[in-house]
């Protein structure tokens, strides 16, 4: 519909992405739904990603984020601070702490952390993604919608899930830039948003980063 008499205004955001960050997308070998394969590549991957003073690494399993911490060696393990641990606030004073000392932390979170945390400045320069953040109907009201748009011929996967899962990663990408002097690289560890169709509706959904994918991510990381 058109409204004459709203008035409009479109305004460019305040981050230079493209010269501020990068998007990296390795090829990885194993996929999401290979759990344990998946769970072993992140683990061997992590140390290539996680070289700057502060990261941040999310998770959208508990089960995946604990067994990739165990798997990292003890001297990485000791720079990482993960959720479950102790409460959400004091890992992020913590983490904020070491590196105004100049060491360097490590966040492991879960959703919660992909959205309302602000770590400006040198808190965050790495920030990996794990695996795409798709959510599976838990309520009947979320279960009935999705079963009411199969009956009508329409799938809920495309309706529901990727819309929301796009939502969610905008808002994970998100706690990379909080300033306009931040800077630093996005690393998504989930092949799909290149292997599969719908990945693309992802990327779109996504700021105007510079990014590296196939062989110049694989040099990225090494």
């Amino acid at each position: 519909a058109v409204y004459p008499n709203v008035r409009t205004l479109k305004l460019d955001s305040p981050f230079d992405y493209r010269s501020k960050a990068r998007l990296i997308l390795p090829p990885m070998k194993s996929d999401p739904t290979e759990a344990k394969a998946h769970t072993n590549e992140i683990a061997g991957i992590l140390p290539k990603l996680l070289n700057t003073r502060g990261s941040l690494v999310l998770f959208a399993s508990g089960r995946q984020m604990r067994e990739v911490h165990d798997l990292l060696t003890e001297d990485m393990r000791v720079q990482i601070l993960m959720q479950g641990q102790m409460p959400k606030k004091e890992m992020i004073a913590r983490h904020k702490a070491t590196i105004d000392q100049g060491g360097s932390s490590i966040l492991f979170g879960l959703s919660s952390f992909a959205e309302g945390v602000d770590l400006p400045g040198e808190y965050c320069t790495s920030l990996v993604i794990a695996k795409l953040p798709f959510s599976v109907p838990d309520s009947p009201l979320a279960e009935a919608r999705a079963e009411w748009i199969t009956s009508l011929g329409r799938s809920p996967f495309v309706e529901i899930a990727l819309p929301e899962a796009s939502v969610r990663l905008q808002q994970a990408v998100g706690r990379l830039l909080r300033t306009g002097d931040d800077y630093g690289t996005v690393t998504i560890l989930d092949r799909r948003i290149t292997t599969k169709r719908w990945g693309s509706i992802l990327m779109k959904g996504l700021p105007d980063f510079a990014v590296l994918a196939g062989k110049a991510a694989n040099d990225a990381v090494e």
